[in-house]
């Protein structure tokens, strides 16, 4: 049975501690306790409901924290996610690159060289990025890590990024004047001996921080657009449902290593040895393809939103591979 006493002191420390703002010294001298005895009443009264704490955190506040810590324990490898709440398609669209734009200025301040590739979204970010305090960056170096698209594919190319972010922040940018895909494999060997092409490719090593979308596997994938049939048939044989930098992964994440022999961009190996690897991207088709990058240990940061985190969730478990285990 409770102390009718022992509740009765609780309920007005409680209300004179949460509600009047006292101090618990405060109450103390009011109640006539002692300072240790205030805090014992109210431990008390959480413990027994007369007080309940609720944060309220994501009603208020765009960024979700709390959906953020719970895909953290799923996904322990991962240095962080960044959630926007969203209700819908158009809305991520036009808000998610405002949202990411500081968190990535804070990632870029931290780093020296900075790779880039294409995706809707950093080029949203990328825009919205001159809103932010950015550090003195002219001895920060950008660099392009995957090719030219030769055709028009409705977006930024990586060129054109890199480009862009090198003029916000005023330094060097270093570009890939070369097509990403190549079908010859003789013309692809020559143009990595060229040496604007290979002065680039040994500054990959050199990247402490990549910027990065994650790309579909089916028709809606922009790559469609480089690759011959025969190429096209080769990934659509294979499992892979995820491209990062025109690197393929299956839903547990295994590399599928497609068009090694065509593709001038930054391979599997290089991206792995990247300090930090942020990916910018939404959408309910990718979910399948965010969650083999995210088994694929290939990101360290994504900047999402919650619809496209429902959809990842509604993936089979049996596809979640348990991804925290070694």
């Amino acid at each position: 049975m409770i102390d009718i006493r022992k509740r009765e002191l609780a309920e007005r420390a409680s209300i004179l501690y949460y509600e009047k703002n006292f101090s618990q010294n405060e109450i103390a001298k009011a109640v006539g306790i002692s300072r240790s005895s205030v805090s014992q009443l109210l431990s008390f009264a959480r413990n027994t409901g007369i007080v309940e704490i609720s944060i309220n955190i994501d009603e208020y506040n765009p960024r979700m924290i709390r959906r953020e810590i719970e895909l953290k324990e799923n996904f322990p490898h991962m240095m962080q996610f960044y959630i926007m709440s969203s209700e819908s398609e158009e809305a991520t669209k036009r808000n998610l690159g405002d949202f990411a734009a500081p968190y990535l200025s804070e990632m870029i301040n931290e780093a020296e060289v900075i790779g880039v590739n294409l995706g809707a979204s950093v080029d949203r970010a990328i825009r919205n990025l001159s809103k932010h305090y950015l550090k003195k960056s002219e001895g920060k170096k950008i660099v392009q890590i995957m090719g030219c698209f030769n055709k028009d594919i409705g977006r930024a190319h990586p060129n054109e990024l890199v480009k862009r972010l090198g003029s916000i922040l005023k330094c060097s940018s270093f570009y890939l004047n070369c097509p990403a895909v190549v079908e010859q494999d003789e013309l692809r060997k020559a143009l990595l001996k060229e040496t604007s092409i290979d002065t680039v490719i040994k500054m990959w090593d050199q990247i402490d921080l990549a910027i990065i979308g994650i790309g579909v596997v089916n028709e809606q994938s922009k790559l469609n657009f480089l690759l011959s049939r025969s190429m096209k048939n080769r990934i659509m044989k294979s499992d892979a449902c995820s491209e990062v930098n025109i690197n393929f992964f299956d839903i547990h994440g295994e590399y599928i290593p497609l068009l090694k022999e065509n593709k001038i961009s930054a391979s599997y190996d290089t991206l792995k040895k990247i300090k930090k690897k942020v990916a910018i991207c939404h959408g309910e088709h990718k979910k399948e393809a965010i969650l083999a990058a995210l088994n694929a240990r290939i990101i360290d940061v994504l900047i999402t939103d919650s619809l496209t985190i429902d959809a990842i969730g509604k993936c089979n478990k049996a596809e979640l591979k348990n991804s925290g285990e070694e």
